[in-house]
């Protein structure tokens, strides 16, 4: 498992249905090894190759498989040995102390504690937990609960004290410290003070166990049709544990690695660049960012925030961004960089526009991951650059109802523009950006077809799209945007066969239906990856 079928195994998969993303629709498909080698009618299939395998799949519809552009994998194959605080788990403080509470008490004195995708939202009231909260459960051990959005987290005076950080403390550049009104830290890390002061202090799991959470993560992507993903920030120990999996023969799912910046360095030391791996693994690109979170309001915005108080955070300060964008484009590289509000997203046209006029590159396709908040002005400058834009596919419908509070209906109307993407004639893949919201892809495309909350509320009815412009994004969209789209995306000759059989069509199905959709079977490379049967 996880290279695709023998070299010289032949196989036919047929359908009632099959949506090829082409513009013919063939009844069938074969495949010789991993790919795609002819289409037609199983008549004249089994003519070509006697001897193949015949699938069918009766009233079942194909499509083919569903493609992540940016996830988390390596980072959540490590949260899934923490403390789950999920807000479909957790709906109270009292609930979610508890949990960590239990944790501790199964953990020697002295060592961490982890919880992750804790939504303030949704588990406690909309109020932050401090220190002083974490304390009362875990006062023997260091603890560190991760926001869902993974741009901020909380720590207990245990955990501060084991990142050597206290009231005197200077947060890092493109980082903040919370504290209380006496100015003391309240324990609430952002951005950078995570990512370079917190999560460098917490040890490193064991290989196996990274090894075991990234078994159980790829058998939840399977389970919903996923066949490919984009690991959007790669350190390290995440390449390490990719590239263990990869040796194993464990890796059942195709990643493309969006490398951290950090790494910029030692690419440049050895001469390598985008393009480097197989269908299976590769370099897809170097990743920063340039502000926070949109669903944990502290994105850069050119607007101040509904509470009128701030602007939100710079993650990445100007000149640095101009220097990394420079030296990863004339390196031949992709710059894959996050930008999510509107100020954020002008930093990074500015940085890409002066990188391609001293150095033009036709074809570069950077990219904007997430790219939320945009106007008229920057929907022209992204397609100038012939940029490729990533946004969040199910925000709508998980994260919605908290939007307006931080933002405000009328910009919320403008987030997660789909539509506008489209119509500008800009390249748009698909993401969940997973962990911080949900991977199940049918979700994500109900979410673009209605553009409505979990509450009912219609945000942004202007961004709808079509069930077939949201099937494109998951599947020819994120191919372009990792530059395989000679490969990935499409049921046709010379295409991997890497599909998913459903129990509905998404093209004909009511669109607030669209979530309900059965996923039967996933296939990658032509060998069943997960199988519906087989799991309940």
């Amino acid at each position: 498992m996880g290279r695709g079928a023998g070299a010289g195994t032949s196989q036919i998969f047929t359908s009632s249905t099959v949506h090829t993303l082409t513009p013919d629709r063939p009844p069938a498909f074969a495949t010789l090894g991993e790919t795609i080698v002819a289409t037609g009618s199983v008549e004249r299939l089994r003519g070509m190759f006697p001897d193949a395998a015949v699938h069918e799949f009766g009233d079942a519809v194909v499509v083919p498989g569903f493609n992540d552009a940016h996830q988390h994998p390596s980072m959540f194959a490590e949260q899934l040995l923490g403390v789950d605080l999920s807000p479909e788990l957790v709906g109270s403080r009292a609930q979610l102390l508890d949990l960590l509470r239990e944790r501790a008490a199964r953990t020697p004195a002295g060592q961490w504690v982890l919880g992750t995708r804790y939504d303030h939202t949704k588990s406690t009231g909309g109020t932050v937990l401090s220190r002083v909260d974490l304390d009362e459960a875990c006062p023997d051990h260091p603890v560190f609960i991760r926001q869902i959005g993974m741009h901020w987290g909380v720590l207990n005076s245990a955990g501060l004290r084991a990142t050597d950080l206290t009231d005197a403390s200077t947060a890092p550049v493109g980082g903040e410290f919370g504290r209380d009104e006496a100015g003391r830290l309240n324990g609430v890390m952002y951005e950078r003070a995570v990512h370079e002061l917190v999560d460098l202090a917490i040890p490193a799991p064991t290989l196996e166990g990274q090894l075991d959470g990234l078994h159980r993560y790829q058998r939840n992507m399977h389970s919903a049709g996923i066949t490919s993903v984009g690991d959007a920030l790669v350190f390290p120990r995440g390449l390490r544990v990719l590239q263990e999996a990869y040796a194993l023969g464990e890796l059942t799912m195709r990643v493309n690695m969006l490398l951290a910046y950090p790494v910029l360095d030692a690419l440049e030391a050895l001469g390598l660049r985008t393009g480097l791996g197989d269908t299976w693994l590769r370099v897809g690109g170097v990743k920063t960012l340039v502000d926070g979170a949109i669903a944990g309001g502290t994105c850069l915005l050119e607007e101040p925030y509904e509470d009128g108080c701030a602007h939100g955070i710079q993650a990445t300060p100007t000149e640095e961004l101009n220097e990394f964008v420079r030296r990863v484009h004339d390196a031949g590289s992709t710059a894959c960089v996050h930008a999510n509000g509107d100020r954020a997203i002008r930093l990074l046209l500015d940085a890409v526009e002066a990188a391609q006029s001293a150095n033009p590159r036709p074809g570069a396709r950077h990219r904007i991951e997430h790219c939320t908040l945009v106007d008229t002005e920057i929907l022209k400058r992204i397609k100038a650059l012939d940029m490729v834009a990533v946004p969040f596919g199910s925000y709508v419908a998980f994260h919605g109802e908290k939007l307006p509070g931080y933002y405000g209906m009328d910009r919320v109307a403008r987030m997660f523009a789909h539509r506008d993407l489209l119509d500008a004639g800009i390249a748009v893949a698909g993401s969940s950006d997973f962990p911080c919201g949900p991977y199940e892809v049918l979700l994500a495309m109900r979410s673009c077809v209605t553009r409505r909350a979990s509450d009912g509320t219609e945000l942004g009815g202007d961004q709808r799209i079509s069930a077939a412009e949201a099937l494109a994004l998951y599947t020819t969209g994120s191919a372009y945007a990792s530059g395989e789209e000679e490969r990935k995306g499409r049921l046709a000759p010379g295409m991997l066969a890497d599909f998913v059989v459903l129990d509905r069509d998404p093209l004909s199905t009511p669109p607030e239906e669209l979530a309900d959709i059965g996923v039967a079977q996933t296939w990658v490379g032509a060998e069943p990856m997960w199988r519906r049967e087989d799991s309940d």
